[in-house]
């Protein structure tokens, strides 16, 4: 695989795709896109077991899982298919770096955010433990 043509503009946005991906490519990104999508199915699982704070990120997980299967099998069948425009290589290129982009700040949410709400959860408890009771 040549690297130097993903810097070339107009290799990345020609509009007549001359060919499909080669066999490795299409299998590793069938197993990306299959995988994403048999993930989704099991967040979906996560999502009606789990009542604490994970809820929220086993659905942004779910999303986003849903979302990159989807969108890239629907590239990739456009590559495939020779569509003009649409199987331009571009395309999948962004579709992936913003799939990375958007992992990266669900691992943020997941490793900063989560345990930060957790720790104000049990300082906030460990006040009110103090605090007087209502009478009913």
């Amino acid at each position: 695989m040549n690297i130097t043509k993903l810097f070339d503009w107009s290799y990345l946005t020609h509009r007549y795709v001359t060919d499909g991906f080669s066999w490795p490519m299409r299998i590793v990104l069938l197993i990306i896109f299959i995988g994403a999508l048999v993930f989704a199915w099991q967040t979906a699982k996560k999502i009606k077991k789990t009542t604490s704070s994970h809820k929220r990120l086993w659905e942004k997980l779910q999303v986003w899982s849903w979302s990159t299967g989807l969108l890239g099998l629907l590239l990739m069948f456009f590559r495939e298919a020779r569509t003009i425009y649409l199987g331009s290589r571009i395309w999948l290129l962004l579709l992936l770096i913003i799939v990375l982009i958007w992992l990266i700040f669900i691992i943020y949410y997941w490793k900063i955010t989560i345990p930060l709400k957790e720790q104000s959860r049990a300082s906030k408890n460990d006040f009110d433990k103090w605090l007087p009771k209502k009478k009913k």
